[in-house]
Parts: C-alpha cells; structure tokens; sequence
C-alpha cells in the first residue's frame, strides 16, 4: 500500500495525536522551541533557510508578483530569495525615497491617496491580502534585485575590436557545391550474419536508443498507464451567466483603484465652473461603464470559473479521501460521472498505446514541467493531489508500471539486424567519400564525384547560393538558409579556402557524409560597420549582458538548493 494511501486513510488518527503534542508543547512554553527545532527547508548561499522564513517570502511574492504563473511558484519564489539574499551580502541597499517612489509607481493613482494610511492599508489589504509592512518588504527585495541586476549587467563592456569581430564573423556568407551520400542508399550494398547481428545486439543490449543522438539500443526504458479526472476550464466556462447586476457592482466596487482615467483625461474636468457640485466631477474622473464592461465581465468570469473549478475537483477529492477511509476501491470513471468531471486514459500519439516514458508524458500537459516527473515517482493506484493546468484541475493515478526491461534476442532480432545493415551502409559512404576526397584534391571536384558515381549510379551536385554560419539568420534577400539536416555543410565550409574541399559527417539523425567544396566567399567590408557602429555595439552589448546575467543567475542558482540543506 502506498505510503502517502496510508496518511490518507489515517489523517484523523494523525490530526488527533498533531493536536496533543502540540497542546504539550505550547504548554512548555518558548523552551519548547529549541527542544524542538524547525528543520530547514534548504540553504542559500550556505545559509539554512527555515520553512518559516520560506514560507513568509512565498506568501507575500506569491500575491504580489505570481498570482497567474503556472509554473512553479517555489521554485520561483527560491530563485528570488537566492538574488535578493546575494544583493544584501554585496551591500547593496534601497533608501527609503527609493522605496517610496516604486510604490507609487506600482499604482496608477494620486500620489495624494498615499497620505491617506488607513485607505492605503485598507487598498493592500484588499488587492494583496498583505499587511503594510509585508508589502513594502516585498518591494524592498524586489528593488533590491532590480539593483543588483542593474550592477551586473552595467559591468559587462564590449570593445569596438571585439564588436567587429563578431560583425564580420555574422555576416560573411560563403557559397558551396555539396554531393550527399546517405546512409539508407547503401543499405542494399551491405550482408550481414547471424554472428554479427547477435554480436550487435549483445553490445548494445544494456543502452536505450537514442535515434536523434545517433546511438543504438534495445533496453525499453520505464513506462506507465495512467487516467486522470479532470474540472475542465472550458466546460465550466459554458455553465457560467455573469449579469448585468454583477457587472455594475463589480465596477462601484473597484472603480476607485482600476478604473480611473490617465490624468491627462481628467485635467480638463477638475477645472470646473463655480457652484458645479464635485459629485459630476468624481464622476467624469472613471472610465464609464460600457468602455470596461467586457474587461469586467472578463475578470467575473475568470472568478467563478476559477472557484467553480476548485469546487468539482475539491469534491471529487473529498470523495478520494473517504474511499481511502474505508478502504474501497476508487472508481475514477464514477467520480467523473458524479461530479460533471472529464475522465481519460491517454493514448501515446508515437506508438497507439496507454503506455508512456516519462520524455513522452512532457507532451501530455505541456504547461506541467514537473508533471511527468510526479508521475513516475507516485505509486500504483494512490491518487494524486489535485493539479493545476492551462485546461483546467486534475487528479491523476498511476494504473500500471513497467520496469526498464531489455526484450530476448528473439523478439530484436529484426530491429537488431537492421539496426546492423544501416550502421555498416553508412560506414562504408564514410569510405567512398574519403576516396572520393583523395581523386577531388588531386584533379577537380567533379572528377571525384564521378569516381562514386561508378559504384553508386548517379548523385545529384547541388551547388548553393551564399549562406551563412549555422545559427545566424541573414536578413539579406540573396541568402539563403540551409535546414537543420544540413547545418554540418555550414559547420565545415567557413574554415575552408576558396576551392578547397573536405567531408562534412551527419552521425545523428539520418547519417549521412557530405561532400563539400568552397565555391566562393562573400567578405564584409568594415565600412559598413563604421557607419552603424553605435547601434550595433548597443545590441552586441545588451546580449552580452543578458548572456552573462543568464549564466550568472545559473551559479547562483547551485548556490541556493531548495529541499538541502546540511544541517
């Protein structure tokens, strides 16, 4: 029985006994405390971090910053803390003008509502659910990262040399002449014996394939059947009516912080005429209803779907917990019956089976990065806790588990004898295309193609027109762009001299070995850089410092472990 199955079954048992030891320990008094320390929820920077303080920082970002995010909010939240923590052991600081004015930035309001403190409070609280303090400690830390950032990135240079270099290095373009040998054509041209197909799969026996890296193998790595109910977003969507009484409340109730106009639509009626009561004015100050109406009816809608939503998924999941109580099997097609709910097995699109590897399970729910993960890491037949998606909220369980295998001789043999046949055609394209090399280095690069032609019958000489280093995109009409198949013709031709010849090798994917030779190169005249100078080290610079900022954060990051600590 799953582990998390029997806490599910026991939880009134376990809240019961939670209940007792701490009535003892608050008994004790503040010595309980050390007698019993919190564990820490990781480190940063080699400092334990407790769930406590983890806790508070979630909370207060959480409402702030990522309230909308679908991806994970700890780990958003981690990385925060990681930057703000490191911008305080460099001595970075924020004043409290500085502070100030990026609240008063954060709302589009009168700077004169600030002074009033209890609608301040009352605003934060109403928009956040934060305190004053809680909130200005958020925006604190927020600028704090701000700042570091700011310092990071107003380090990094970029010399005028260094800028041309790259210049020239991006927009020269060459032209080739390629011939391709692909492995597949020689296929027929290959025997194999039964010695060498059971040799073949004896050495690869023990590795998972990996056709897009070029490596053979017949170990079947894990997978599992799963099903899944599902509270769908756009099935409750269908059920909601948002009337026009919701819509008028809605905007009395939240005019005042979103529905003022800019102050340039309302400096014209604060200049009104003697005697004119100041209630018009008010008035003229808010957008009018029918201009935001489908905006309100909008965040309404998103309101109660979202509650709605929760609702049928938290019912469905109350249902999960007696089940479990009483030690009955759990129907998730009847509880999917009982509460409106969708139910699925899914169907792996690659091979028409229920069954999954954890690399197909990420195409499954795309916005769930750690979903395939939690699948392969729960237990047969204990359901999940609810999740959220973009579709809507689910609660998965894990029907079935196959163990990594590798299947008997028997039943590999063909693939394994095909597998062979396909890596012996392609070295012997290696060998044609190397003799090839020798006949085009001692007469023309044509001759040589006619010495494979021999052997092969015809092979087509493709000969392009200027293109550029693999990675770069040209936005000049004359260049043209090989695909991703070919980018090892790119690789190769930029170290070659006008004329000179060499053999690009595709060893991933579909292998094949590239005849290349260097028809003419396009070189950049620096002039053109001196006169875009200014605007080109401006971008190099901005990607170089994004570039460094991306690796940085990256260290930081190992830095600050969530789930470690070594205390």
């Amino acid at each position: 029985m799953a582990a998390t199955t029997w806490f599910r079954r026991n939880q009134k048992k376990l809240l019961g006994i939670l209940v007792v030891f701490l009535m003892v320990i608050w008994g004790i008094g503040p010595a309980a405390e050390y007698m019993v320390p919190k564990p820490a929820v990781g480190e940063i920077l080699g400092e334990r971090i407790t769930q406590e303080q983890f806790t508070n920082t979630a909370t207060r970002w959480a409402s702030i910053f990522f309230r909308d995010s679908k991806e994970n909010a700890a780990q958003l939240v981690w990385r925060q803390m990681a930057l703000f923590r490191q911008a305080e052991k460099m001595g970075i600081f924020i004043t409290k003008d500085e502070l100030a004015q990026e609240i008063q930035n954060f709302f589009p309001v009168d700077p004169l509502a600030f002074a009033d403190k209890d609608g301040y409070r009352r605003m934060l609280g109403s928009v956040f659910h934060l305190t004053e303090v809680q909130f200005e400690q958020t925006i604190k830390e927020y600028l704090l990262i701000r700042k570091l950032q700011y310092l990071l990135k107003s380090s990094i240079k970029i010399t005028r040399d260094e800028a041309l270099q790259r210049y020239i290095k991006e927009n020269e373009k060459v032209k080739v002449k390629y011939a391709a040998l692909e492995a597949k054509d020689f296929i027929s041209h290959v025997e194999t014996d039964e010695d060498e197909i059971k040799s073949f799969y004896t050495k690869y026996s023990e590795r998972f394939p990996n056709a897009a890296e070029g490596t053979w193998g017949y170990k079947e790595p894990e997978k599992v059947k799963i099903e899944y109910i599902m509270a769908r977003n756009d099935t409750v969507e269908q059920q909601i009516n948002i009337t026009d009484e919701e819509m008028h409340k809605y905007y009395e109730d939240k005019k005042e912080l979103m529905f003022r106009k800019e102050a340039e639509d309302t400096s014209e009626s604060k200049e009104k005429p003697e005697g004119k009561e100041s209630d018009e004015t008010s008035v003229s100050e808010f957008k009018p209803f029918d201009e935001v109406k489908g905006q309100i009816k909008n965040n309404l809608l998103l309101k109660e779907r979202d509650a709605m939503v929760n609702k049928l998924i938290a019912d469905a999941d109350n249902d999960i917990y007696e089940d479990i109580d009483k030690e009955e099997f759990i129907s998730f097609s009847k509880l999917a019956q009982k509460h409106g709910l969708s139910y699925v097995i899914p169907t792996n699109q690659n091979n028409g089976t229920n069954y999954f590897t954890k690399d197909e399970l990420k195409e499954m729910i795309i916005d769930l990065p750690q979903f395939p993960q939690q699948v392969f890491d729960r237990e047969i037949n204990d359901p999940s806790p609810p999740l959220s998606s973009l579709e809507g909220r689910l609660i998965f369980r894990v029907i079935e588990k196959v163990d990594p295998h590798t299947p008997p001789y028997e039943e590999a043999r063909d693939k394994a004898a095909g597998d062979l046949r396909y890596e012996k055609a392609f070295a012997e394209t290696e060998k044609l295309a190397e003799k090839c090399l020798e006949i085009i280095n001692q007469t023309s690069f044509e001759e040589g193609i006619k010495f494979i032609e021999e052997a092969t019958g015809k092979i087509e000489i493709i000969e392009t027109g200027y293109i550029s280093r693999p990675g770069i995109i040209s936005e000049d009409d004359d260049t043209e762009i090989l695909e991703q198949e070919r980018a090892k013709i790119a690789e190769t031709v930029f170290g070659l001299k006008v004329g000179g010849s060499a053999i690009a090798v595709e060893d991933k994917g579909e292998k094949t070995c590239y005849i290349v030779t260097l028809v003419d190169r396009k070189k950049v005249d620096p002039k053109k850089f001196e006169e875009d100078k200014v605007s080109i080290m401006t971008q190099y610079l901005m990607e170089k410092q994004l570039a460094f900022f991306t690796e940085w954060e990256s260290w930081i990051s190992k830095k600050a472990q969530l789930g470690k600590s070594k205390g």
